[in-house]
């Protein structure tokens, strides 16, 4: 093997070893599809790894002891700082086989079921390796059931620490004497065997904010009183129907041109009288245009049944609808064409027909598509009267305007009191600050904190940022701060706090009434013993100091040198110096002949472009400091760190290079290799440093950014195998030793005797057409990615721009 190949294999490999780790390096591993079904009977992954013998910090908890059918199970880390990424549960016959019974009828998000012993949904498992503190899933005992079970868990923490059978207390299964489900499936948003009211409340829960929602009579939806409802919400790239009909015996949605029956497309949910007691069954049909009449369909394609059930002289059924199905000879387009929503109940049955519309019959008020349900929102009352009653602050920035602040503070002074409203979305806190200037150290903080997971209780604290530490502690004394109300619904955190006008913390005076101060919001999913966690959802402060009782919407402080800080490294390691890499490895034989200034084309090419990476590295690295003024705390750390170890290696590589031996000199080749390997080594830490900035909360990047970056390791990869392979190629085409560039010998080129510089490589058109490719795709990715990094956050304005042309 060459110098060259060696030289060709070790910077594959460097690269395939960036691009692993980029992929898969995260602060947690588990397997993220979840359990296999292997572990089925031992539930045990297979992780290489023995379980812990210690006590589980986990509990598995059933709402109840005794059921009839169906029970909500949830397993959580009561502990505040306590989490897990991965879970497998079962419910098992206590000592009896390792078989899995009944099934899981409503699970989360992050969650999926598995079919384990061949009994559909027996078991559920995540489907994501996120980190989680609690998660709740509805169980149904198998029919006919009568005994007791017990659920049965490992939890993983890491892909080296879990835990085997954490059991439950015991739950006493009676067989239900009445209310069956249909085939489909018990009603997923059920959560007691006699769920009516369940139901409702989950089918109204989303009305106009992420369903759409069509009831009757008119004005029942905001009542939630309605003899017939329809929700429908886009779930995935299929569409979601929900019906409830109160003293009926079907409930049927059509999708329709006007607002008039005829010529509709319908989907039928009827509760059979006839066969199987209580069982409800779903059909396709078509209203005969001018004849007043429903035809059933016998090809269901496109519409599936997910759950139904007749409970207390009501029908519910949930299906799933492609977004083109077609009825009759007419195809339904739901995301490109506009139609009117019918709704219709009724209490009796026709011969393979339903009846007359005798409960309710009503029409949606317009027409327009399904796929515009996505941006339908309600007025969070929250942002009522901000900057004409009382002042506001949110983040991100211009959240105001939008109502989607992901933390959002509001005072508003009332004679000497003050009075501080705080809400944040998927938050175990927010806390809004009293400072003197926009950084942290020296603050007066109001927290409100949810502590006990599963209830909705918020507590309220005075605290205080230390300066210079990076530490928040409670106040002895609460005594200048007093909770009027909270909630804490779906994950978000709501308080409302009295403080005194004066108060006197660690030895400082806060005057609200006398002095300017700056506000200091932050928002975070985790909590320490007596303090708060880090600030992982948002953290940002005013543009400027204020008296409080000026009532005007607050601007956050500017981040233009955290945005230059972002785009001055992406232009630099994303950009300049991928291509100038590439230029140097493999195209020393190419353009031979041409020069600048005295140069080599590649070599000038090649500095210029590593001038540029180095001079923006430094650049970029200024911007942060000066943004900062200090070293960082947090997740921030290792971010800080490798862009440390970057920015040194880029700093001291060109000084290197200055006092290079000359070509002849016996040390020339130890000079190569390390100018080779510093330069490599800095460009794989700056690509997973730019990585590791992606989930920073000040950075308010898209989690999708880090696909971005994983598309563009890979076409790396790629350029370095193919330009490498064309090496190999050009070798064996010439009469000497071509494009193989020995390690010992990088400058040969211009020696003027040789044959190369009177004559390309063989190849070179090849190669110039893939030195094309990579620098097109390069600007590309590099124009993409700063446009996102400056204009942060992204997906607020692409969602508006996405309305508009929807």
């Amino acid at each position: 093997m060459t110098t060259a190949r060696r030289h060709s294999t070790a910077t594959l490999a460097v690269f395939l070893a960036a691009t692993l780790l980029t992929c898969s390096w995260r602060p947690t591993e588990g397997y993220e599809s979840g359990a296999p079904p292997l572990s089925c009977r031992t539930m045990i992954p297979g992780h290489g790894q023995a379980a812990q013998t210690s006590p589980a910090p986990y509990r598995i908890v059933p709402a109840q002891n005794f059921t009839s059918s169906r029970i909500r199970v949830t397993l959580t880390a009561p502990k505040a700082n306590d989490y897990f990424i991965g879970f497998l549960i079962q419910a098992r016959v206590p000592g009896s086989s390792e078989d899995a019974i009944g099934s899981f009828v409503q699970v989360p998000a992050d969650s999926q079921t598995l079919d384990c012993n061949e009994v559909p949904k027996s078991s559920v498992t995540h489907s994501s390796n996120s980190k989680k503190k609690s998660v709740e899933f509805d169980w149904e005992a198998p029919s006919n059931f009568d005994g007791q079970v017990d659920f049965v868990a490992t939890v993983v923490l890491n892909f080296a620490t879990y835990w085997v059978g954490i059991t439950s207390t015991p739950v006493q299964v009676k067989r239900a004497a009445d209310g069956s489900f249909a085939d489909g499936g018990p009603p997923s948003s059920g959560r007691s065997d006699n769920g009516l009211e369940e139901i409702e409340a989950n089918i109204y829960d989303g009305c106009g904010k992420n369903k759409n929602c069509v009831g009757a009579p008119l004005g029942c939806i905001a009542a939630t009183n309605c003899l017939a409802v329809v929700a429908l919400m886009p779930s995935d790239d299929k569409y979601q129907f929900e019906m409830l009909g109160r003293g009926s015996q079907f409930v049927a949605f059509g999708i329709s041109d006007d607002n008039k029956m005829g010529g509709d497309g319908v989907v039928e949910c009827v509760h059979q009288e006839s066969g199987r007691s209580n069982s409800v069954s779903m059909y396709k049909s078509w209203n005969v245009p001018n004849r007043k009449q429903n035809q059933r369909i016998e090809d269901s394609t496109g519409v599936e049944l997910v759950s139904a059930a007749f409970i207390d002289g009501a029908i519910y059924c949930k299906v799933i609808v492609d977004p083109v199905f077609k009825v009759d000879e007419k195809t339904f387009d739901l995301d490109k064409d506009e139609y009117f929503v019918l709704l219709a109940a009724g209490a009796s049955l026709k011969a393979f027909s339903v009846g007359y519309h005798d409960v309710a019959f009503i029409s949606s008020t317009d027409k327009r598509k399904l796929g515009q349900l996505r941006a339908a929102r309600v007025a969070d009352p929250f942002y009522n009267d901000c900057g004409q009653q009382k002042t506001c602050f949110g983040s991100p920035d211009g959240c105001l305007s939008t109502q989607d602040c992901s933390a959002v503070m509001a005072v508003k002074v009332e004679g000497t009191r003050y009075l501080f409203e705080m809400k944040a979305r998927n938050a175990a806190y927010v806390a809004v600050g009293i400072s003197e200037d926009q950084k942290m150290g020296g603050d007066s903080v109001m927290e409100c904190v949810h502590e006990k997971i599963g209830t909705g209780l918020i507590s309220s604290y005075m605290s205080w940022n230390v300066p210079g530490q990076k530490n928040n502690k409670r106040l002895t004394s609460q005594s200048g701060l007093t909770l009027l109300n909270s909630t804490y619904i779906d994950g978000t955190i709501y308080c409302n706090v009295i403080r005194e006008a004066v108060t006197r913390v660690e030895g400082v005076n806060f005057d609200l009434m006398r002095n300017k101060y700056f506000l200091l919001i932050a928002a975070g999913t985790s909590l320490k013993e007596r303090s708060v966690g880090y600030h992982d959802l948002a953290y940002t402060s005013t543009a400027e100091a204020s008296t409080l009782s000026e009532i005007k919407s607050l601007r956050t402080s500017s981040k233009l040198l955290l945005r230059l800080h972002g785009s001055f490294m992406i232009v630099a390691w994303i950009g300049a110096a991928s291509i100038g890499i590439v230029i140097a490895r493999y195209y020393k034989q190419t353009w031979v002949g041409g020069s600048c200034c005295s140069k080599d084309l590649w070599f000038g090419w090649h500095r210029l472009l590593m001038m540029i990476t180095w001079i923006l590295s430094l650049a970029g690295s200024a911007c942060i400091f000066v943004e900062l003024g200090e070293w960082v705390s947090g997740p921030s750390q290792t971010h800080a760190l490798m862009g440390v170890v970057t920015t040194t290696l880029a700093f001291f590589q060109p000084i290197f290079a200055a006092f290079r031996p000359h070509p002849d000199s016996s040390k020339r080749p130890i000079f190569n290799w390390i100018h080779w390997l510093v330069g490599n080594a800095a460009h794989i830490f700056a690509i997973l440093t730019i990585f590791f900035a992606v989930t920073l909360s000040k950075a308010e990047l898209p989690a999708w950014m880090d696909w971005i970056l994983v598309a563009y390791v890979g076409f790396y990869v790629i350029i370095h195998l193919i330009l490498s392979i064309s090496g190999c190629l050009s070798e064996k085409s010439g009469s000497m030793r071509i494009n193989t560039f020995p390690m010992k010998d990088l400058h040969n080129g211009r020696n003027p005797m040789s044959y190369e510089q009177h004559k390309d490589a063989p190849h070179s058109g090849f190669r110039k057409f893939w030195l094309f490719i990579h620098v097109l795709f390069i600007v590309l990715i590099t124009t993409a990615l700063v446009l996102i990094v400056f204009f942060a956050p992204v997906e607020n304005k692409l969602n508006s721009i996405r309305e508009q042309f929807s």
